[in-house]
């Protein structure tokens, strides 16, 4: 059987010294090669295939028949990276992203108690359904329920019941235990649960329902970007407000206020999914905001995450510091809750006491004290944060330094021998240094405190199932300047298809710039006082690759478009 590395090697996908790197980060090297995006994925698949004499499988095939769902336990699967999908006569098909581990495939083999016939897939796909991902949700990784299609007739079928129907008929309804469609419930509830039920479905990251002139629109965040899904008639407005404040446990007699809620239900005996709800009063109504809590993957480590070569490197080291802060930054919606909650689940051990203090708690991990901040309350960041430093902490974690009060907690307990995690919005790594001096914290313990400031953002990866590539000249249409443009070698775009909706993305993948504040020259600079282009200098000479580069880099190995990038490079 031909070594998988050397094939790799052979078809010059990879060079030496990246084979090894990608066997020093462990697990799967197919998985690894594609989520450090040194080969995309169907290259990868088309290389892997060739080498091993295999017919490959698209992500949309990854689903095992009826007869064959229960033939071999998950955790074998998870174990060896193995999907049984059917049978062929007395063979069972089964696919996977690495064909020379022959431990695994003589594993699954047994487990089946039936000969293997070995088919490729892609890597992360394979993953996704191994480990149940839907959003990062556990189990078989489908959301419960009708497909899309017959969700979309419910939701038709509903409005048509309950137009005209008054919304303060609803008050009984309170306690909504689990998001289903159930034909004998009120015409209301199914439809706000058909509309709950398809934004799991579609991978939504926040429901936008808002009232207009003449109707009420429904659009869901599906990889950052908003997307149209329905309209409702608008003389049903009060009515789905209403039900979506019962569930959200608001004051449904209040329209004139802003008020705040959360919904938690049950989509299984064993799984259960929190909303964060908000409502706004315009001039026709009231509009509705519900964020999915904890709906992105969190991944094991670091080493999934998306970093490379040097800014791996520097993480890794911040994370084994058993003191120092950790700050990551970027906009809303940048994905930094996941890096860190990543960097949380990498730390969290029996050995370490572990406390969080977010607003809201996104993620839910075993062994970690989490709490919500209520300024309502009276319990604040700061606040929260003066009561940790009594309960012997080991890991910090605080949602976001605002104010002065906050970070200048957190550079203390960072200082005193604490491993502190925490966000600042800011657009770069460099300017963070500057934004802590800014809020009032002594330029020189902002340099001791400080160990690595992470800027992230996400862009939207294209679609595996339809990407093509296309003539450079398309260059010609972007505003980019000409260094940048002459650093791209190669365009990728989606066509379209049904996998993708239609849109030519699937997915994001996350860019980073990562400083780490460790030589003399870079702390002289931040006690100094310097602005966030000397800062920036300093930590380009010292080996910081900015998110305009990383952005490119995922335009050559054909993760994402130009497009994407480009809005990444503008907002530097």
């Amino acid at each position: 059987m031909p070594d998988l590395g050397q094939a790799l090697c052979a078809a010059k996908l990879i060079t030496p010294q990246q084979l090894k790197e990608a066997k020093a980060a462990g697990g799967s090297l197919p998985r690894t090669l594609v989520e450090k995006g040194l080969v995309p994925e169907p290259r990868m698949v088309a290389a892997v295939a060739q080498a091993f004499g295999l017919d490959s499988v698209p992500e949309a095939d990854l689903r095992p028949a009826p007869d064959v769902a229960e033939l071999v336990p998950r955790e074998v699967m998870e174990r060896t990276g193995c999907l049984p999908l059917r049978r062929e006569g007395n063979t069972v098909v089964v696919a996977t992203a690495d064909p020379s581990d022959e431990r695994a495939v003589t594993e699954i083999g047994r487990a089946a108690k039936a000969p293997v016939k070995l088919v490729v897939a892609p890597p992360t796909a394979l993953a996704r359904v191994l480990e149940g991902d839907s959003g990062g949700r556990g189990g078989s990784g489908e959301i419960p329920g009708p497909p899309i299609a017959e969700l979309d007739e419910i939701m038709k079928n509903s409005i048509q019941e309950i137009s005209g129907e008054d919304a303060d008929d609803y008050e009984d309804l309170r306690g909504l235990a689990r998001l289903e469609i159930n034909r004998l419930d009120p015409p209301i509830v199914r439809l706000v649960n058909g509309i709950l039920l398809k934004a799991l479905k579609m991978g939504a990251s926040d429901l936008h329902i808002e009232t207009l002139e003449e109707e009420m629109r429904v659009r869901y965040r599906i990889d950052g970007k908003l997307v149209d899904v329905l309209r409702i008639p608008g003389d049903l407005k009060n009515s789905v407000a209403s039900r979506l404040k019962i569930m959200a446990s608001m004051d449904i007699a209040e329209r004139r206020i802003p008020q705040d809620g959360g919904i938690k239900v049950a989509l299984s005996d064993r799984e259960t999914i929190d909303f964060r709800a908000s409502s706004l009063p315009n001039i026709y109504g009231e509009k509705m905001v519900l964020r999915v809590l904890g709906n992105s993957e969190l991944r094991p480590s670091v080493d999934h995450l998306g970093f490379e070569g040097l800014a791996l490197e520097w993480v890794k080291e911040a994370i084994a510091n058993p003191y120092g802060m950790i700050v990551v930054t970027g906009p809303t919606g940048s994905g930094k809750t996941t890096t860190l909650y990543t960097i949380l689940n990498q730390l969290n051990d029996e050995k370490v006491n572990i406390v969080t203090a977010e607003d809201p708690v996104e993620y839910r991990l075993d062994g970690i004290t989490q709490v919500n901040v209520r300024p309502s309350a009276g319990l604040t960041f700061d606040a929260a944060l003066r009561s940790f430093l009594r309960q012997d902490p080991d890991i910090i974690l605080v949602g976001e330094m605002r104010d002065y009060e906050t970070a200048a907690i957190a550079v203390k307990a960072a200082l005193t021998g604490h491993l502190v995690l925490s966000t600042v919005h800011t657009n770069d790594a460099p300017s963070t240094v500057v934004r802590l001096v800014d809020m009032g914290i002594e330029p020189y313990l902002v340099a001791s405190a400080v160990k690595i400031v992470i800027a992230q953002r996400l862009m939207r990866k294209i679609c595996d199932q339809c990407k093509v590539e296309v003539d450079l000249s398309e260059l010609e249409r972007t505003d980019l300047d000409q260094a940048t443009l002459a650093s791209v070698e190669a365009l990728y775009r989606g066509e379209g298809c049904e996998n993708c909706n239609g849109t030519g993305y699937r997915g994001r993948v996350p860019v980073h710039e990562v400083m780490a504040v460790k030589t003399r020259e870079m702390r002289r600079a931040i006690t100094e006082g310097g602005t966030e282009v000397q800062v920036a200098q300093i930590a380009k000479r010292e080996g910081m690759q900015s998110l305009a580069e990383c952005a490119i880099q995922k335009v050559n190995a054909g993760i994402t478009t130009i497009e994407e990038a480009a809005a990444v490079i503008a907002a530097e």
